[in-house]
């Protein structure tokens, strides 16, 4: 891979960012994903600023999240990334967590679209963009188009409030909330090693949301998140634990 085909940045890890163990969060995890996206995004030029220009954003429609260990509390961690290929509606960006001995954390693959903010629909991703994946490097994660389950019965749930400080630049729900409320569903903390979930709608300031989990078997767990009001679909999720 060529140096100008992936972006990277460093990172030190804040208390705020940590758990009761002294380790990294896995919403803190994402959120330095997004970060570091979003910053490659930008010297590209095609943030999510710049598509706001052409009344178009990006939407983040699946995420996959391996992790090999956790960092602790004020280590620096870097963070690769480049975009990966797509086709007409889908454009994949990948990712890979190092410690500061360039020892691999953990890897991700990210699933984008691009919509129109008037229409909130889908619009094919340009050209320009898919061209900018470099030729001939596999995925640090397998792409699937299979689709996660929706179980029929769930075990636990919890419910939240949607709060002004949920919100992103899109003035919707960050897709971080998602992952936070799925997690926050296990019936004590656990330390995830594996997350893949899927977005499908939005939500919005004073929504009540509510975030069911089951078990899946093997240490995995599978989660629905859904708006309370009209019983819609927001995200579905599955996650594993060692």
């Amino acid at each position: 891979m060529d140096k100008g085909d992936f972006y990277s940045e460093q990172f030190k890890i804040r208390s705020s960012e940590s758990a009761p163990s002294g380790r990294v969060k896995l919403q803190s995890v994402c959120d330095l994903l997004q970060e570091t996206a979003g910053n490659h995004a930008l010297e590209l030029n095609f943030d999510i600023s710049q598509l706001h220009e052409r009344n178009l954003t990006w939407v983040l429609q699946r995420l996959t999240v391996e992790m090999n260990r956790y960092p602790k509390w004020r280590d620096t961690v870097t963070v690769q990334t480049w975009p990966s290929s797509g086709d007409s509606l889908r454009a994949y960006r990948d990712f890979l967590m190092l410690d500061e001995n360039e020892n691999e954390l953990g890897r991700a693959i990210s699933y984008w679209i691009i919509i129109d903010l008037e229409s909130r629909r889908p619009v094919r991703i340009p050209e320009e963009i898919l061209e900018l994946a470099p030729a001939s490097v596999d995925h640090v994660l397998p792409v699937t188009k299979e689709r996660l389950d929706k179980k029929s019965r769930y075990d636990d749930s919890k419910t939240f409030d949607v709060r002004r400080s949920d919100l992103d630049v899109n003035r919707h729900v960050n897709n971080v909330k998602y992952i936070e409320w799925a997690l926050e569903a296990y019936p004590e903390l656990m330390e995830v090693t594996r997350l893949d979930i899927e977005f499908h709608a939005e939500c919005s300031y004073g929504d009540r949301i509510l975030s069911k989990i089951a078990d899946a078997g093997a240490g995995r767990k599978s989660h629905l998140i859904t708006r309370l009001e009209d019983d819609k679909m927001l995200a579905l999720a599955a996650t594993s634990i060692e």
